[in-house]
């Protein structure tokens, strides 16, 4: 029996492949982005058997479909059993009247990339008789702080996509989870933008992925339908 997919969009260095790794012991990996397949090396994934992965590029709609069928022509016969929405909202606070219209947009894409997602993933999860979907989400999922306005409606709709889903499709086997990540992720980016820093101050993509696995193995007696993850130091 084939090992189950596992569909990841937002497939970046940090998260997004902490959360291939610690999916790859039990499931073949869809990565999906707007960087990739060119990007894939930057994953760092070589411990990862490369039969095992197939990086697709998002480039819209449609290219959701279109990687899930690869894959799935890939690997014959291998069920679809866990999607994962990682990719967030373009990171552009700013005073209200200093945005436009078409900074708000941008940030709504965001949303619209999770239905797009959810579309494509929730017929092959159905398919397959069940399986989880995670959509990420942020602190501003929940409330909008100052400067945030651009940003905050992308993530509120992302939140609220989330649990309709979990209501229609959970009755189906549907495992559908909303994970609100409260604070700063410790990548590359981060530390070159902010250097280091003290433990417990910033979220570890391992910890997060080792949170995802988690719901991704809870039994459907007691489903999460929302989480919120944050480091031990991190104000709320």
């Amino acid at each position: 029996m084939p090992l189950p997919i596992a569909v990841i969009y937002g497939a970046g260095p940090g998260t997004g492949a902490a959360i291939a790794r610690a999916l790859a012991p039990t499931h073949s990996l869809l990565l999906m982005s707007r960087s990739l397949p060119q990007s894939l090396g930057r994953l760092a994934l070589d411990d990862i058997p490369q039969d095992r992965i197939y990086a697709h590029k998002y480039s819209g709609a449609a290219s959701f479909a279109e990687g899930i069928k690869a894959a799935q022509e890939r690997w014959p016969g291998a069920p679809v059993k866990v999607g994962v929405c990682h990719a967030g909202v373009p990171f552009s606070p700013g005073p209200f009247l200093s945005k436009t219209t078409e900074d708000f947009k941008e940030c709504l894409d965001s949303a619209v990339q999770a239905w797009d997602f959810s579309q494509a993933i929730l017929p092959a999860l159905l398919a397959s008789n069940g399986g989880t979907l995670i959509i990420t989400g942020a602190t501003m999922a929940r409330r909008a702080g100052k400067n945030f306005a651009a940003m905050a409606a992308g993530t509120f709709a992302r939140r609220a996509l989330a649990q309709s889903l979990s209501k229609e499709f959970g009755p189906q086997g549907i495992h559908v989870a909303h994970v609100v990540i409260d604070g700063l992720i410790n990548t590359e980016r981060v530390e070159g933008m902010l250097g280091k820093a003290e433990p417990g101050c910033r979220l570890e993509p391992a910890d997060i992925a080792d949170v995802y696995l988690g719901i991704i193995n809870q039994k459907p007696s007691a489903w999460t339908q929302e989480m919120d993850i944050r480091p031990a130091k991190e104000k709320w």
